[in-house]
């Protein structure tokens, strides 16, 4: 089984500038997901794949491939459809396992763990996810709770799947099929789907300004590595 690992950097970002160059701790931020991916032993290759000629210096550095993405599927209207589906039309693979640079927090483990769940359970497609166990909204009606009783205990309600999204994987027969029916394969289609939950820190995806700031904060955290001890008032 050849498992293909892909790392999708844009040059482009509306929040942040050139979020996947900036640097974190003096290193650029795409360079935490390819140091975890690189410790992983399931891949038979990893890609980084950009748009941009600058990331196939950072791709050579660490000694992982890098494709280059046209660049009108790396506009703010193209689709994770659309270049998914045209890196799996030139790279060849029975699996494809997408790892986001924006959460570089993320271990090898983790990695791991979730590349072999998607092996074992024969899924087509697996999906990280984060559990969110408190009373949730949508359009602002109630999902995991009801109005009109009393308010439960929030470890007694269900939890709402929320996506991570760091991690993604298709098996490639599955994404091609979806496509050419329906024009989308992201969330699985007609098809095997599961669900792997990630918790802590993996899950802090940057988005904004705000969450660049806390992921640094808690990257020099974790290099200094300071023991904590569980202590009370």
């Amino acid at each position: 089984m050849k498992i293909i690992c892909m790392i999708p950097a844009r040059i482009g970002s509306k929040r942040i500038k050139k979020k996947n160059l900036r640097l974190i701790n003096n290193k650029p931020l795409v360079s935490y997901v390819i140091e975890k991916a690189k410790k992983c032993r399931l891949f038979s290759a990893i890609y980084l794949n950009s748009d941009s000629m600058v990331f196939e210096k950072i791709a050579t550095k660490y000694g992982i491939n890098f494709y280059h993405r046209n660049k009108k599927l790396a506009s703010d209207k193209s689709t994770n459809d659309e270049f998914t589906l045209d890196f799996m039309k030139n790279i060849k693979g029975d699996i494809l396992l997408q790892i986001l640079p924006t959460s570089p927090l993320l271990s090898t483990n983790e990695i791991n763990d979730f590349t072999r769940y998607m092996i074992k359970k024969k899924y087509e497609t697996l999906i990280s996810v984060e559990h969110k166990q408190i009373a949730c909204l949508y359009n602002n009606k109630p999902i995991n709770f009801n109005r009109l009783k009393h308010n439960p205990p929030s470890q007694t309600l269900e939890p709402i799947k929320v996506y991570a999204s760091v991690l993604m994987g298709w098996k490639y027969s599955s994404f091609k099929n979806n496509m050419n029916k329906y024009g989308s394969a992201y969330h699985g289609g007609k098809g095997k789907i599961g669900y792997f939950e990630l918790k802590g820190l993996s899950t802090i995806d940057i988005d904004t300004e705000e969450d660049f700031r806390l992921a640094e904060k808690m990257i020099i955290s974790n290099n200094k590595k300071i023991n904590f001890k569980i202590k009370y008032a």
